[in-house]
């Protein structure tokens, strides 16, 4: 039986892990089940593992390879380079069969909206360009015409993306989001014969030197953190 794996993209303390725990709990049956996979550090042990970042690569807990889970949440991680994160994820799929991309999810931090910087905004234009879902959470205390401006710059773009508003970490719909039809703008998931042979995403491209051609920032920098 293929598993389904979700990655998860969002800002320190956007509430990823908390949403993820609500589509599991709401969007999947009893006889359903689910695993966890986070980089940072965490108390949280019922359903949650720790992945590592070893020479550009995510590498699971071996119980994760024989795991029967037939839903998986890979939360990435906002201190690594995203770009990396998605070619070591591509990296996974390769070497597991049995394992299919169902969605890619951005937990977005409305209450970093009234202090956003360049970087942050490049950085969440890149998180789009590879997800499906986006989840507008943390509204609590935040001016609603800054969440407004922000979700009718989303639709301006007519990208394919589902676009919900959460409350406190509680998904309305959890079928809808766990659904794992594409609307994402990215072709990388693609299978080999829909894409160009020339294909090459604009966020992996490589110059001769070996740095990336556009360039994701870090605005969270590098230190891992309790989430």
């Amino acid at each position: 039986m293929h598993r389904l794996l979700y990655l998860v993209l969002g800002a320190p303390d956007s509430g990823r892990k908390a949403i993820v725990r609500d589509l599991i709990e709401g969007g999947l049956t009893n006889e359903e089940s689910a695993q966890i996979f986070t980089n940072e550090m965490t108390h949280d042990t019922e359903r949650v593992s720790t992945w590592d970042w070893e020479n550009e690569a995510i590498i699971l807990p071996e119980e994760a390879k024989e795991s029967t889970d037939r839903h998986q949440f890979l939360i990435l991680s906002p201190y690594i380079n995203l770009a990396d994160q998605i070619e070591a994820s591509i990296d996974l799929l390769a070497i597991d069969n049995e394992l299919i991309l169902a969605r890619i999810l951005l937990v977005v931090h409305c209450g970093l909206l009234e202090e956003t910087s360049p970087q942050l905004r490049k950085w969440h234009e890149a998180c789009l360009h590879f997800t499906d879902v986006v989840l507008l959470n943390r509204r609590e205390g935040v001016n609603q015409k800054l969440i407004e401006e922000l979700k009718d710059h989303y639709e301006s773009m007519h990208l394919p993306v589902v676009l919900e508003y959460v409350r406190r970490d509680r998904i309305a719909n959890p079928a809808k989001i766990l659904d794992p039809t594409p609307r994402r703008l990215t072709q990388l998931f693609e299978t080999e014969e829909d894409l160009d042979l020339d294909f090459i995403d604009e966020y992996l491209e490589r110059l001769p030197s070996g740095d990336r051609a556009k360039q994701i920032p870090l605005p969270f920098g590098e230190q891992v953190q309790f989430e």
